[in-house]
């Protein structure tokens, strides 16, 4: 965005300070000038001259000697030019004055010349070579007095075009800052930073403007909190002043007429992008609404733009007028035939505007500031202000003001105490300065004490401005960032790691030193791969993405088993069969709607794995082979790892809550105990028919845990060291035959149970066998039992009598259970 420094001088007085010295002070506070260019006339030394005589070259036929009176002295120059007569009043430029190439646009200086042997004393200038555009239609010497009157001859032609130098600062806002794109925002930025008064106060209407000759309706409430038009009657179309023209060409912008160049004026001056419609052309009434299916727009540059559903139209009752906030409709614009004006001015909400503005593809002035966010509470004062210049400029007679939607926000109060801006910045800023900063900045001072001061954010900073430690920023900011002297720490800390990354860590370790390799896969997935591998999900919960480029990549993943399944695929069809894989990474659901501070999405933190092939490479003809109880084995190994082998236990899925991508005999999950025993996990076989289904040639073992809902409940502990016993350990076998549905478990518990605390080491299942001399339904399991006493050595006894324990329990506790010899 260019603003012009001639421009910043009519809001504050900058006459002391440099160019340079604004630019480097912007940019520090946060607002980087990328360039200074210096602007004004393009040419040096031309006066203006009247055609005395014109007489033909000697030697040339379309040459002529032409002497032109300057006031005080006379020039004869050789002219080809065919547009000049007698008496015209010309620009002339003498020996050594600058003006522009007309074939590079390069600036040169006069030097004598001698033209087919006749000496030329200067040259008449067309509006080329001056770098004066538009300024009449035909080519040749620009003739001025059919422009302008009571010309003086020999008077610089800068200050007869009224041709001033000025500055232009090139200067790059920042996403939030919407109110630094205007000239006032800007002038409000250097009155801080200089501490000079800013020459500023918002436009009020001094009587009742509303009138009932017009209707306006906002429809569309998400896209437009206030609209407002302002009607102005038999206006004059004509060009506007050139002060105007000449700010806004050294913005950037170009002059069309003077209803145009105002409203551009009042957008680059207010920072409220408005827009002019022909009243006459909208029948009484505009409304703010979205698009229709299938509706289209002719904009301005009479392209046939296509909308949707995110595309804001301003219409009549019969048809759409213009792109709310970005661009205006061919069917209501200005021209020179029109005579009354609605002239619009509204707050588009940033979201929703960037939305629209995206879905025709283009992107304007106006736009850029919507999507930033404008001040709602300046945009009825921009609208004042361009009706005003309307009467000055255009002879326009006010019809009044329609109204809808509400243009004030709820106020914000944020309390400021010195005593944290010293702890936050490491340094002191006197509280006057902080005061004197704030307010110069727009924020109202409340109230004040030596501890605090209380300050009303401006309705202009309301975007980004809403905590203490953004009032902080702004101090510090202004107050000069460089002003910050490095200091070292007062004291120095070693890095530490945290729990999470801690256990994090020791899992990947696990996984790695067991052989697995760790994959990382895209958390975008689509429903084709759910679908392939009999993987179900929540519709409702997908967290979707609007434009994805293939069905492939619709959403974010709820489970890692399809990614997982899909590597396992992609090896098999590359002639890898040995895989141990894992993956530690997050799904996501959609748990609530989203807010301001809140996307509303829960992501989960979870470990996935496979197995499948060889467990090793040896060349033995009997192999280890994988089956249930390797992933069962990994899963014990987490679960010890995070001290929750207690917690955690192994049941069978039921019918209600098996998935279809398990082997319905060979799976298990994972339930947390508690007071509501939760699902933290599965792993399992993979279903025999989708291995059929894909042409798994060998079993495939799948596992999935919930890390995120596991380490809810980890707790830290200090390593504690245990004394080395000082008295042997005694064990004990036990075998005995019960029903086949009867649990490790089962058994384990009931054992530790039936020995003293004291004395009970541990146990160990170590044999579990079904057929020959052992009863359909019934399994022979054998356990090794552990016994030990820290304070002596164990008696046989002693060690009989606990066996004898067990014994009677397990006869009690387990039906049909009978002790085997």
């Amino acid at each position: 965005m260019k603003i012009s420094l001639e421009w910043l001088n009519e809001y504050i007085d900058l006459s002391d300070v440099t160019p340079e010295q604004i630019a480097h002070e912007l940019t520090m506070s946060g607002l980087e000038v990328e360039d200074i260019e210096k602007t004004g006339p393009k040419f040096s030394n031309i006066r203006v001259a009247k055609i005395q005589l014109i007489e033909q070259h000697p030697n040339a036929d379309k040459l002529h000697l032409v002497t032109v009176d300057l006031g005080n002295e006379t020039k004869t120059v050789v002219c080809g030019a065919q547009n000049i007569e007698t008496g015209q009043i010309i620009p002339y430029a003498s020996v050594g004055s600058k003006v522009l190439d007309r074939k590079t646009g390069e600036q040169f200086e006069l030097t004598p010349a001698k033209i087919r042997g006749v000496e030329s004393q200067g040259m008449l200038c067309s509006q080329d070579e001056l770098g004066l555009e538009n300024m009449q239609e035909e080519d040749g010497i620009l003739i001025l007095n059919r422009l302008y009157s009571d010309l003086k001859l020999g008077e610089q032609l800068e200050k007869v075009l009224d041709i001033k130098e000025d500055i232009v600062f090139d200067v790059a806002p920042t996403a939030n800052r919407g109110d630094e794109m205007s000239v006032i925002g800007i002038a409000r930025e250097l009155s801080a930073i200089f501490n000079k008064k800013l020459n500023f106060s918002p436009l009020q209407a001094t009587q009742d403007t509303s009138t009932k000759d017009f209707e306006v309706e906002i429809l569309d409430k998400e896209g437009c909190k206030y609209y407002s038009v302002g009607l102005l009657n038999d206006v004059k179309i004509k060009p506007s002043p050139d002060w105007m023209q000449r700010r806004l060409e050294a913005c950037g912008i170009r002059a069309i007429n003077n209803v145009v160049d105002i409203t551009n004026y009042v957008l680059l001056e207010y920072g409220c992008p408005l827009h002019a419609f022909d009243k006459d052309k909208l029948k009484g009434y505009l409304c703010v609404r979205r698009a229709f299916e299938g509706e289209t727009i002719v904009t301005l540059d009479e392209i046939e733009r296509k909308t949707n559903s995110d595309t804001v139209l301003i219409a009549t009752k019969e048809q759409s007028v213009c792109v709310g906030g970005v661009f205006g409709s061919a069917n209501s614009e200005v021209d020179d035939s029109t005579k009354n004006i609605a002239l619009e001015a509204a707050y588009f909400t940033p979201a929703q505007n960037r939305k629209s503005a995206r879905s025709i593809g283009y992107r304007s002035e106006a736009s850029a500031r919507f999507e930033r966010g404008v001040d709602i509470e300046m945009v009825k004062p921009a609208l004042l202000r361009a009706m005003q210049l309307m009467v000055d400029l255009a002879e326009a007679k006010v019809g009044g003001i329609v109204e809808t939607g509400e243009n004030k926000l709820p106020e914000i109060d944020i309390t400021l105490r010195f005593a944290q801006v010293k702890r936050i910045l490491g340094y002191e800023i006197p509280a006057e300065k902080c005061v004197e900063i704030l307010q110069n900045l727009g924020f109202e001072l409340l109230g004040k004490n030596e501890i605090a001061a209380k300050f009303k954010v401006p309705s202009f900073r309301a975007v980004d401005v809403y905590r203490e430690i953004d009032l902080i920023e702004e101090v510090s900011r202004i107050y000069g960032y460089d002003k910050i002297a490095p200091t070292l720490p007062k004291n120095t800390q070693s890095p530490e790691i945290t729990e999470e990354s801690r256990i994090l860590k020791k899992i990947h370790n696990l996984f790695l030193g067991s052989g697995f390799c760790e994959t990382v896969s895209s958390s975008l997935v689509g429903k084709p791969l759910y679908k392939e591998f009999s993987v179900s999900y929540n519709d409702e919960k997908a967290v979707k993405v609007c434009n994805p480029q293939s069905e492939e990549h619709t959403m974010l993943r709820q489970s890692m088993v399809p990614s997982m399944l899909n590597i396992v695929k992609l090896n098999f069809a590359n002639g890898q069969k040995n895989l141990r894989l894992f993956e530690v990474g997050r799904t996501y659901f959609v748990e609530k709607p989203a807010e301001e501070t809140n996307t509303g999405v829960a992501e989960y933190r979870m470990l996935a794995g496979v197995m499948t092939g060889d467990i090793s490479n040896d060349k033995w003809i009997k192999k280890p082979a994988l089956d249930f109880f390797s992933a069962k084995g990994m899963m014990q190994e987490v679960l010890e790892i995070l001290g929750l082998e207690n917690r955690v236990q192994f049941r069978p899925f039921t019918a209600q809550d098996s998935k279809e991508f398990l082997h319905p005999g060979k799976s298990a999950k994972l339930v947390m105990l508690g007071k509501q025993p939760l699902e933290v996990g599965f792993f399992g076989e993979l279903h025999p028919i989708l291995k059929d289904k894909e042409k798994f040639q060998q079993n495939v073992y799948l596992f999935e845990v919930n890390l995120e809902e596991l380490l809810k409940v980890v707790h830290s502990s200090a390593i504690r060291y245990k004394k080395l016993a000082q008295f042997p350990e005694v064990q004990r076998d036990l075998a005995f035959v019960v029903p086949e549905s009867v649990s490790h478990d089962e058994i384990a518990k009931i054992i530790k149970k039936s020995v003293k605390s004291n004395l009970f080491n541990g146990e160990e299942l170590f044999d579990v066998y079904q057929g020959e001399h052992i009863q359909d339904g019934f399994k022979s399991m054998a356990f090794r039992i552990k016994f030990q006493d820290e304070q002596a050595t164990l008696t046989d006894e002693a060690v009989e009598e606990q066996m004898n324990s067990i014994r009677n329990n397990l006869k009690k506790s387990v039906t049909e259970l009978s002790f085997r010899e």
